[in-house]
């Protein structure tokens, strides 16, 4: 009978971290290139239900194909023919439903897309095959059919569907909990400042700044002069060039699209702009600075956007969708709260009344 009373509680604990970052978000909505937070939640561990005493009738296996969505190189199955199995770090999870994608690798992991819409499996749980077993690719294609084998090169390598034994009615699980706090990394809207040592990034990428920390990375382009004519942010750090600080000698200076910092027609340096890929890998230190994870390296490719001279880059937070989902959100809470006050009234009764010796 408590078992719906963790359930609850659980969803309650979990939808009070989604108020506080919400909250969070707007009040960031002015805040210069701010990046809204997002809450990933998951279930616990679907777990197998079983029949303790006697047995089930039997029945013949359902040989009803699975469905089966492409989604660019992920995979998104369902079926009623038998259970998917995940290894996740709470144990064994037995689902109707899954999406997954190949990794570096060549795993099949559950995913979830970074801000640029790019499916990202670092983060993702193996998927197991009928026996147990963490099915591995080898080369970089492989296709589902209709069965729930995995075929590559022409031969089918895993079987997807576990049926679970004779006695399995379903599944159960534990209730919510939060997997992680992600970053939405998408564009802000640029606006005028005409200010000549506002910057602001068209497109993907970050500006490098040297602090005591070492190499950190913002899209924050307030930047001002030292009394040494070196370009700052805010908070004093430098900003990082190919030379390493950049010497702007006043403010009488352009730069182009490209990062160039062009004085008197000729020019003197580049801003580094790195575009990280592997978005995962940053973490949110504060006043509009991310730093690398322990033990992670980032990966980047080429800057391919604009610097925009005269503009800041606003938050990416939508103010009528964060509404929104705070008030979703304190609906949940509260049908949660009624539902441990049920609870909590029915063991009242049980103890009071039912209990009681007359």
């Amino acid at each position: 009978m408590l078992r719906g009373l963790y359930t609850a509680v659980s969803a309650m604990q979990t939808t009070e971290k989604k108020i506080d970052v919400t909250a969070n978000n707007i009040a960031n909505v002015n805040t210069t290139s701010y990046k809204r937070d997002v809450v990933i939640s998951e279930t616990f561990p679907e777990v197998l239900l079983q029949k303790i005493n006697g047995r089930l009738p039997s029945e013949a296996f359902s040989m009803a194909p699975i469905t089966i969505e492409q989604d660019g190189e992920a995979y998104q199955l369902s079926s009623d023919r038998g259970l998917f199995t995940v290894s996740s770090p709470l144990g064994i999870s037995y689902n109707r439903e899954i999406g997954f994608a190949l990794d570096e690798s060549g795993y099949l992991k559950t995913y979830s897309r970074n801000g640029t819409g790019a499916v990202d499996t670092s983060q993702g749980n193996f998927v197991l095959d009928a026996n147990g077993r963490p099915i591995r690719i080898e080369g970089d294609t492989f296709e589902v059919n209709a069965t729930g084998q995995i075929v590559s090169n022409g031969q089918a390598i895993a079987n997807l569907i576990n049926r679970g034994t004779i006695n399995t009615i379903g599944t159960i699980n534990g209730g919510l909990r939060i997997s992680r706090i992600d970053t939405d990394f998408s564009q802000g809207t640029p606006e005028e400042t005409g200010n000549n040592l506002d910057l602001a990034l068209q497109g993907n990428g970050f500006f490098k700044v040297l602090t005591p920390r070492g190499d950190m990375y913002t899209r924050n382009g307030n930047f001002t002069v030292n009394s040494n004519g070196e370009v700052i942010t805010a908070e004093g750090y430098f900003l990082s060039g190919q030379y390493g600080s950049i010497l702007a000698e006043g403010r009488d200076f352009t730069i182009s699209e490209k990062g160039e910092i062009i004085l008197g027609n000729e020019v003197i340096d580049a801003i580094e702009i790195v575009d990280i890929t592997n978005l995962s890998v940053l973490r949110k230190y504060g006043e509009g600075y991310y730093e690398i994870a322990e033990g992670e390296e980032i990966e980047t490719q080429a800057f391919s956007g604009k610097v925009l001279q005269g503009f800041l880059e606003s938050s990416n937070v939508n103010t009528i969708k964060e509404m929104v989902e705070m008030i979703n959100s304190y609906r949940n809470y509260e049908s949660n709260q009624k539902i441990v006050k049920a609870y909590d009234d029915i063991l009242q009764r049980a103890v009071n009344d039912i209990g009681a010796l007359k």
